[in-house]
């Protein structure tokens, strides 16, 4: 792998990543907030299942990441 293709995957990975967090720590705190009892506002599934999509996305970059990174930084090299 070139320098460019491991930068990409790096970079992937750390878009996958903090994507996944941010969602997965969103909704985790909705989830203690209903938990607790607190007084929240109640999202409608379709809401919800599109947002655990979101987390898979996440996931799904992160595990792609090492061939989307070599095709993007493929003929970079001088």
């Amino acid at each position: 792998m070139t320098t460019y293709q491991k930068a990409a995957v790096f970079i992937l990975r750390l878009v996958g990543l903090f994507w996944t967090i941010f969602f997965a720590f969103i909704w985790g705190v909705y989830a203690v907030e209903l938990a607790l009892g607190i007084d929240v506002q109640h999202y409608p599934t379709h809401t919800i299942i599109g947002n655990v999509g979101y987390i898979v996305l996440g996931i799904v970059i992160i595990a792609a990441s090492k061939p989307l990174g070599r095709l993007i930084g493929k003929g970079l090299d001088a």
